[in-house]
């Protein structure tokens, strides 16, 4: 799904889970009793709640031309990560517009680390 429609199912999510809360807690309360200035800061808490569950999930969605990598290593002798290309056609016309890069390497020892986060030429 794109990251458009995701924050779009965010958003509708929310305002149901507000009304999954109000309207059936104003409707079946004995009377109408309960004021709307308690239903409704308990219905947004429970808004609030949903809206960071599926907002969370809505920016897992990279955007339009978005490369992840993700890069561990662990060793005791020399660790060379690259996040994005190796070599002379590293760059290729048209690729991936941005990238999400995370590197995370442990020497045991004397070893050496060497990383890159973009293209290696």
């Amino acid at each position: 799904m794109r990251a458009a429609v995701r924050w779009l199912v965010a958003v509708v999510g929310s305002a149901l889970a507000f009304a999954g809360v109000a309207v059936p807690w104003a409707v079946l309360a004995e009377g109408g009793d309960d004021p709307w200035d308690v239903i409704g800061p308990v219905a947004g808490v429970v808004a609030a709640g949903v809206l960071a569950a599926l907002g969370w999930w809505a920016s897992q969605a990279g955007g339009a031309g978005t490369r992840r990598v993700r890069q561990y290593a662990r060793g005791g002798g020399r660790i060379r990560q690259t996040g994005g290309s190796q070599g002379a056609g590293a760059r290729v016309p048209g690729g991936a517009v941005r990238e999400d890069v995370r590197q995370k390497a442990r020497s045991e020892g004397a070893g050496d680390i060497d990383q890159v986060g973009g293209d290696r030429v």
